[in-house]
């Protein structure tokens, strides 16, 4: 059966109510299974970073976990978005509040034309140029007050903010997922990549020690009159040209144990010591079917949120052209003295109901619902964008790992066979039945096969991680 990406967010996404409807649909269809041939095991569930086997990266990987900044970060950025959906959504709740408070005012009747001499008091004498006294008061209020306000979500504009508001949430929180996972990979890698290059340098002393016992013996059979100096010459080139090998394996093995160390928050001496040797037998993975990478990696089900909490705040845009219901509601108490603040017999209570709506605001709000219809089809192409970038990543990964286990075969196949060339060109040397050349060549091709069968043994851990974080891994 062919399945469609609208039948895939249909299936598995329908609680979404909105005006606006999701439309995936891909210009081809997705098949039932992935190009490149599967593994017929099972993929190895748990913690993933243990199929290696490996004690010592182990060990490492926890510390990366616990101490790499990048992945503090992600914690404390799960913990902010958790904590803004909860602000954002906390609208429909009812605001109350409670508040005590004192005041003392002085005031006066002079604006009413209110004297002493006015009223016949004071003011008596024959003394005219006397001021008339202002009459004035001071009055004293002391009160508390429980205060209540609460909107009533009559259209459900509130309601579908508070799912946009987590909708969003759980977008971040994929989001973030996922970056965890991939720097968890790329620390592996890392690794990886470090225990590389000590055996590429472990190799490179090998092959420094192995060309000086060929130029020792050319050296002897020179000094007996048995090879010319060509050989020797030979020798001495080929012995030069292994040390500045093994200087450049040098600076490489430095470089990756520095990069390591700086990922593990250490300081970069280029010390830390790694696994002696790289993975061999790691277990394979099982990618299933296209249609579910929809429902394994965080990134698209983060895409497919997004879509979500468009659609929710596409549909509270609509809701805020409608009037707007609320209540209000107050109690307490209001007393000249304070001794009377708590006394129930100076209670005050205050009740209201209103309604609001928009008549002008200059089409702000109409604009506003065309913003949101824009950003809802901005997220639909986004996570197409997405879809089609994940099913990419896992063919390409799916066809590296086919073609490096390839490799891996014919490597074993060629360092046999060239180990046994050198042996047998190298007896014959002594014997004087073959030149150095031949000696020198056959090395070259023994050793070559050997750092070719590192590089792919590493290439084969990074397929894995790679293929790994392409299907999502296992959350």
């Amino acid at each position: 059966m062919k399945i469609y990406y609208l039948f895939i967010y249909t299936l598995i996404f329908t609680s979404c109510s909105s005006n606006l409807s999701p439309n995936l649909s891909f210009s081809s269809e997705v098949p039932d299974t992935w190009s490149s041939p599967l593994p017929k095991q099972e993929s190895f569930t748990g913690k993933w970073w243990e199929v290696f086997s490996d004690t010592l990266f182990n060990q490492f990987f926890n510390e990366f976990v616990d101490s790499n900044p990048d992945l503090l970060s992600i914690s404390q950025q799960v913990e902010s978005s958790n904590l803004l959906a909860k602000i954002n959504g906390a609208t429909r709740s009812p605001n109350v509040s409670v508040a005590a408070g004192g005041s003392s005012r002085l005031q006066n009747l002079s604006a009413f034309g209110f004297s002493l001499s006015s009223l016949g008091i004071g003011g008596g004498g024959s003394d005219s140029s006397s001021t008339d006294q202002v009459v004035s008061f001071t009055s004293d209020n002391y009160n508390t007050a429980l205060a209540m306000q609460w909107e009533i979500d009559v259209w459900g504009k509130l309601r579908n903010q508070r799912k946009a508001a987590y909708k969003n949430f759980e977008a971040t929180t994929n989001e973030l997922a996922y970056l965890r996972f991939s720097l968890s990979t790329q620390f592996a890698t890392s690794y990886y990549t470090a225990v590389e290059s000590e055996m590429q340098f472990r190799l490179a002393e090998e092959i420094t020690a192995s060309l000086k016992g060929v130029r020792d013996v050319v050296s002897e059979r020179y000094g007996r009159g048995l090879t010319s100096s060509l050989d020797l010459r030979l020798a001495e080139a080929s012995l030069a040209n292994s040390k500045l090998q093994l200087v450049d394996r040098s600076i490489q093995k430095n470089r990756s144990l520095r990069a390591l160390e700086s990922l593990l928050g250490k300081y970069p001496s280029a010390t830390i010591q790694v696994s002696k040797n790289l993975p061999n037998d790691i277990p394979p993975i099982t990618a299933g079917i296209p249609s579910d990478l929809v429902k394994r990696r965080p990134d698209v089900i983060a895409a497919v949120n997004k879509i979500e909490a468009a659609s929710y705040e596409h549909a509270q845009s609509q809701r805020n052209l409608f009037p707007s219901f609320s209540l209000t509601a107050s109690g307490g108490t209001s007393a000249s003295e304070l001794k009377d603040v708590l006394n129930g017999d100076y209670s005050v209570w205050n009740l209201g109901a209103n309604i609001s709506a928009p008549i002008f605001q200059g089409r702000r709000l109409r604009n506003n619902v065309l913003l949101k219809e824009k950003q809802f089809n901005l997220a639909e192409i986004d996570a197409l964008r997405i879809m089609i970038r994940a099913f990419s990543e896992v063919e390409q990964a799916l066809f590296i790992q086919h073609e490096i286990i390839a490799q891996r075969d014919a490597v074993k196949t060629a360092e046999e066979q060239a180990k046994a060339a050198y042996d047998l060109a190298f007896d014959r040397y002594q014997k004087g039945l073959v030149d150095l050349v031949t000696v020198l060549n056959s090395q070259n091709q023994w050793r070559n096969s050997q750092s070719v069968k590192i590089s792919i043994q590493n290439l084969h851990v990074n397929s894995y991680t790679s293929l790994l974080l392409a299907l999502g891994g296992k959350f």
